[in-house]
Parts: structure tokens; C-alpha cells; sequence
């Protein structure tokens, strides 16, 4: 994160526990602001079809989509929270393709010219 010079975490967890130490929500952000870098929880991002996405990931995806466009003030909450700032989305899933924040900040970058998505 510092190599891409960002400046605030958006953790977008429906649920910001975690059985990896250090990565729940408190341990995390006082590593994140020891380290100089913001921490926003944004659970009411997370992705309420999560559990569905073992088994159709594609599927749980695009219910995500249609649940942003039903409440879009979501991803007006997370966009105004990355304002003003370099910001990297953060979930529990490595992989990008796999996770509802690629499809969260595609939403944002639809809605927002000049955003530019950058995986790191």
C-alpha cells in the first residue's frame, strides 16, 4: 500500500471479524493508523450474498450488483468516504475477481469519472 502511495483503508467487511490474527477490526486498524493510514468500516457494504458465492460465485456477484443499484446510497457512502483521499478497498477475499469489490468499485467508477481501479 505504500508502493501506491494510498492513504486510507475502506474496509467494506459485512462482518470485520476474522480468524487470521490481526486482521479483525480493532487489531487491524491500530496497525493500519500506527502505520499512518486511515481506517473506515463500511460494513453495510459487505456483501449480503457472500455465503452464496461458494457455490455460484457468478450468481451472488450479480445479486450484489442488483443490490447496489436498489441502494445505491452504498456506494455513494463508500465513494464519499474514499474522497479526498488515495483509498484501497479492503475484504477478506485475495483474489479480486472473487470478491464483491470488484463489482463495488466498478459501481463507484460508473458513477464517477476520473476514478481509476487499480488491483493491488
Amino acid at each position: 500500500m505504500r508502493e501506491a502511495q494510498i492513504e486510507r483503508v475502506l474496509d467494506v467487511r459485512a462482518s470485520p471479524r476474522s480468524p487470521r490474527p490481526g486482521f479483525s477490526r480493532a487489531p487491524l486498524e491500530r496497525a493500519l493508523v500506527a502505520a499512518g493510514l486511515a481506517y473506515v468500516g463500511l460494513p453495510e457494504a459487505g456483501n449480503p450474498f457472500r455465503a452464496e458465492a461458494g457455490t455460484d460465485l457468478a450468481g451472488a456477484l450479480a445479486r450484489y450488483r442488483a443490490h447496489l443499484a436498489a441502494h445505491p446510497a452504498l456506494a455513494a457512502a463508500v465513494a464519499q468516504a474514499a474522497a479526498g483521499a488515495r483509498s484501497a478497498l479492503l475484504c477478506a477475499e485475495a483474489n479480486p475477481a472473487r470478491c464483491h469489490r470488484i463489482v463495488l468499485a466498478e459501481v463507484i467508477a460508473e458513477g464517477a469519472p476520473g476514478w481509476r481501479v487499480v488491483h493491488l
